[in-house]
């Protein structure tokens, strides 16, 4: 893997996630998205380079341009500022039960939690909010 050339704008990739889970086809695009951006072999700010990939995983053009010129915007901001109410800051990060783990280095301790939901409140004390 090579390192990002520059900074990207994510809209187009980002809004191409979420249009092929709800297509049926989100392992295929991240897959390929990754890949090919981590070898520079795909500008993720570039509509038809993102119209592409989507494409190639069996999606419709048509309908994802659609999708990027219709609320595709309202629905991506809307994510943002939901995910930095909740604290999100990095990637990757979990939300589990409102206590957010962040860091590849904290799966195990996101599965212990969800194999043990009972123990939030050990882990937080105080800081525990419980939902409702």
């Amino acid at each position: 893997m090579k390192g990002p050339r520059r900074i990207y704008d994510a809209f187009y990739s980002s809004v191409g996630m979420l249009f092929a889970q709800r297509h049926g086809f989100f392992r295929a695009y991240h897959d390929t998205v990754f890949r090919r951006f981590w070898s520079h072999e795909l500008e993720i700010d570039d509509l038809a380079a993102v119209t592409d990939v989507i494409t190639s995983c069996g999606g419709s053009a048509s309908k994802f341009e659609a999708y990027v010129h219709g609320p595709a915007r309202a629905e991506h901001d809307r994510i943002i500022d939901e995910a930095e109410a909740l604290g999100v800051f990095g990637v990757p990060t979990m939300v589990f039960n409102s206590e957010l783990f962040w860091g590849g280095d904290r799966i195990d301790m996101l599965i212990a939690r969800i194999e043990n939901p009972e123990t939030i409140e050990a882990a937080l004390g105080s800081h525990h909010r419980k939902p409702g």
